[in-house]
């Protein structure tokens, strides 16, 4: 969520650093992603329009007489379109500085221009958002010669706030000033919460709820009003959150939801029959054109807000357009309701939609928030001129929950920090709880729009972070001696240092996902719809990572992935590694780096069993078909690799090549006891052959069959060189071998070394069609 930091100062006061503002809010659970740092602006003043003409020497150019608090006023050439007389605009003076430029006096046709008219683009403003034909329109009311940044809050960092699914309470600028008020010790400046619309002998709207996933909703009729432009600094905070400024009635709703977290929705009162709101399950067939112009076919997984005639809108996620309040509004219907979160979400997921109503909404408010917000909005449209007629309550009413008992020890037992009543009493005020002492224990009630304070521990948690984690000391707990087997953790960790020796760098990834893939584990209650389901491989996220960075790395991950096995959770630990390597220009029948990551998986796999692997041609999804191979120890299947696939490749839209694999870890058998072998008195002695064989067959049955030929004396065959050429046949490679032999009884002569040679031969040529080239 984005807040404004001028905003937050309105009800809390903060350090002027945004920095150390952002560290405080990390320390409380709200992690800052992002310091928004608005763009130097100077000299930028109110002026009011008090006279426009044509320029004389220019057909499409103005000329503005412009009152901007100085002695005199500025005369201003401007080719706007959107200026007229009366209006109240920013001028940028002479000397000033904009973003993109500074403003100098200039002769424009002969007539000296004293300033510029500024638009929402030369504020640092999404032009799109507001007048995208041309100056930027301020408030009738402003003062000429007024500061414009200091007025609109241009200057102020905007911080990027990351807020926990269970303190949704928090997505407001109430909420987080509340927090940092009750950090720093300092009061907390809230606005009027209490509602001025006043009776009526009938009621002129209703509500009837007729679905449970709607708790309470609280509706209010407004009479009096206009759409029109909203208030120049209410349009900038919205647009500083990231929201669409639409109109004055409409901004009122969306400003209320950012600074309580309460969702509002307004309707245009003529378009709502008998002014009466249904809360209910969407009919069969049933259509709804939305907000954003589409036209959506409901089913009864849906939940509405309707009238008689039909559906108005999808509860909590978007109104509809039937009821959409334009410039002919003079009436509304505002909305704060309470919904079921679960609902709400699966509403959204329906649909596709997500907006900033359903992501409060799917978090389960407090039915608390939805009177304060309604109060809130209700005092901001009175300032408007509107009519305020008393509000209407429909389902349960906001009621405080119990009072928690908590034992005086409680703080100490479980955080190790002594701290006295007063000084604990102090903390939970601070954070809206009433707290009262009785016969040892505290009597703890949690605030009405905080439904994540139950049990006596979150009350503890809530201290803890008022006195700041780092006063907690740290101590290792005693833990009493007790037998367990080490031998995931060694083979974790000697896995881990292998990797790690051989040039690549650990990292973690998320084990949740957004998308589904095959065997997939779905959660019932993911915290969001990005992470749904458990991962299946850990490869992807890796190779994501790569794809991310401007220089080859290696990467690898011990973790968990997950299946589902006939309804069961089957948990694998495994161990993935990803390469990303210059592409180079090799022929597509040789592969370096997939020689380098094959010697790397064949060292981890005899580093960690102590047996050396086979490696056979294997096919892996997401792998390229010709260059992917398996290992297997003692003819069990342990891992994959391989190169990516080039489609897939392309899907990550990665600038290197990319390699990947994995090790089931659970597949791996006890390592070997390392013998001691005394080595050879004698030397040793050497055959290199020159092997004409078929492009299918591998450098490690060559290497198998000339072990077995030679038999005692072979030390080691190597397989060292591979060439395809014009001086091979077609369908044929030519492979360079050399075998080692040496006896541990005397010296090998040349006649044993020849005779064993000439059996490896005979061997190649019977088993694998190998010839010797000349």
């Amino acid at each position: 969520m984005r807040i404004p930091i001028s905003w937050l100062r309105e009800y809390v006061d903060v350090p002027a650093e945004s920095q150390a503002i952002a560290e405080r809010l990390a320390m409380l659970g709200f992690p800052v992603a992002e310091i928004v740092r608005r763009p130097a602006i100077e000299n930028v003043v109110v002026g009011r329009i008090s006279s426009l003409e044509r320029h004389p020497n220019a057909d499409r150019l103005n000329l503005c007489r412009v009152d901007a608090g100085a002695d005199a006023p500025l005369t201003i050439v401007t080719a706007a379109t959107n200026v007229a007389a009366g209006q109240v605009v920013p001028v940028a003076t002479i000397g000033a500085r904009l973003p993109h430029l500074q403003i100098e006096r200039r002769t424009m046709r002969g007539i000296a221009s004293e300033g510029m008219l500024c638009s929402p683009d030369e504020l640092a403003l999404p032009p799109e958002w507001f007048e995208a034909d041309g100056i930027m329109q301020l408030d009738a009311e402003s003062t000429p010669g007024e500061d414009v940044v200091a007025l609109l809050g241009l200057a102020d960092d905007v911080l990027d706030v990351e807020i926990t699914g269970n303190r949704v309470d928090a997505m407001s600028v109430i909420g987080l000033a509340r927090e940092l008020a009750a950090s720093y010790r300092v009061p907390l400046r809230l606005p009027s919460f209490e509602n001025p619309g006043r009776g009526e002998p009938e009621p002129l709207a209703r509500v009837a709820l007729e679905s449970s996933d709607c708790s309470h909703f609280v509706l209010q009729r407004f009479d009096g009003l206009r759409a029109t432009l909203g208030a120049a600094r209410t349009r900038v905070r919205l647009a500083l959150c990231g929201v669409r400024p639409i109109n004055n009635v409409v901004d009122v709703s969306n400003y209320v939801m950012l600074e309580t977290a309460q969702p509002l929705h307004v309707y245009d009162a003529t378009h709502v029959a008998e002014q009466r709101l249904i809360v209910r399950d969407a009919r069969p067939g049933e259509r709804l054109l939305t907000l954003d112009g589409i036209e959506r076919r409901l089913t009864p997984a849906a939940l509405v807000v309707a009238d008689e005639q039909g559906a108005l809108g999808l509860a909590g996620v978007m109104g509809g357009a039937a009821s959409e309040v334009g410039a002919q509004t003079t009436a509304i219907l505002l909305e704060a309701a309470t919904f079921a979160g679960a609902r709400v979400r699966r509403t959204a997921q329906l649909f596709g939609l997500r907006t900033e109503a359903s992501t409060r909404h799917e978090k389960s408010l407090a039915p608390a928030l939805a009177e304060i917000a309604a109060s809130r909005a209700a005092q901001m449209l009175l300032g408007m001129g509107a009519r305020a007629y008393a509000p209407v309550a429909a389902g349960e009413q906001a009621t405080p929950r119990a009072a928690v008992s908590r034992r005086r020890d409680d703080v100490t037992r479980l955080l190790g920090i002594t701290l006295d009543d007063a000084r604990i009493a102090g903390d939970l005020t601070a954070l809206g709880c009433s707290v009262v002492a009785s016969d040892g224990h505290l009597e703890i009630g949690a605030p009405a729009w905080r439904n994540d304070l139950a049990i006596a521990a979150d009350f503890v948690e809530e201290v803890a972070r008022m006195e700041g984690y780092d006063a907690i000391v740290a101590a290792m707990p005693t833990v009493a001696s007790h037998e367990i087997s080490s031998r995931e953790y060694e083979l974790e960790a000697g896995a881990a240092r292998t990797m790690c020796a051989l040039g690549y760098h650990e990292t973690i990834t998320y084990s949740l996902l957004g998308a589904r893939s095959d065997n997939a584990v779905e959660l019932r209650n993911p915290l969001s719809e990005d992470h749904r389901y458990l991962r299946t491989e850990i490869a992807p996220a890796l190779l994501a990572q790569l794809a991310r960075l401007a220089h080859p790395y290696r990467l690898f991950e011990i973790g968990h992935v997950f299946a589902d096995e006939g309804g069961l959770v089957a948990e694998t630990p495994v161990l993935a590694f990803a390469v990303a390597v210059e592409r180079s220009g090799e022929p597509p029948w040789r592969d370096v780096e997939f020689l380098r990551c094959k010697g790397d998986i064949e060292t981890l796999v005899r580093v960690l069993t102590g047996r050396r692997p086979r490696v056979e041609r294997a096919e892996r999804r997401g792998l390229h078909p010709g260059k992917c191979a398996a290992l297997l120890v003692d003819d069990v299947p342990v891992a994959a690799f391989g190169r990516v696939d080039p489609r897939e490749e392309r899907a990550y839209a990665a600038p290197f090549a990319l390699y990947a694999g994995s090790i089931r870890l659970d597949r791996l058998p006890e390592p070997l006891v390392p013998r001691y072998r005394p080595p050879s008195r004698y030397p040793s002695t050497y055959r290199d052959l020159a092997l004409s064989v078929g492009a299918e067959v591998s450098a490690e049955s060559v290497e198998a069959t000339t072990t077995q030929a030679i038999g005692d004396i072979c030390t080691a065959v190597r397989v060292f060189d591979e060439y395809r050429g014009p001086q091979v046949e077609r369908g044929r490679k030519s492979l360079a071998v050399r075998a080692t032999m040496r006896r541990f009884d005397g010296t090998i002569t040349d006649e044993e070394a020849d005779a064993a040679v000439a059996r490896a031969v005979e061997a190649l040529h019977k088993r694998l069609g190998a010839t010797v080239r000349v």
